[in-house]
């Protein structure tokens, strides 16, 4: 998950630039490996409370395409089941 494009979508509808602010730290916050703090570029925060929620925003345009395509599909966060 591209970081700048998610923030873009959201900046489209939270205008509170604190909150993106937020959003956009925790997603950079980076992520331990071998005792050592990476840092994250893409992706999101896994079991996070925002987790689901912020998947679910980016995918929304996947969602449309698929329907406009005439696909059958369940979706919940970043799983997809083709029918």
């Amino acid at each position: 998950m591209n970081h700048s494009r998610l923030i873009r979508k959201l900046s489209l509808k939270i205008k509170d630039g604190r909150v993106i602010s937020l959003i956009h730290k925790m997603l950079r916050s980076g992520v331990q490996i071998n005792g050592e703090i990476k840092p994250t570029e893409i992706g999101l925060m896994q079991g996070g409370p925002l987790s689901p929620l912020l998947a679910n925003i980016y995918l929304d345009e996947l969602d449309k395409e698929l329907e406009k395509r005439g696909h059958r599909f369940a979706r919940y966060a970043d799983d997809l089941i083709c029918i």
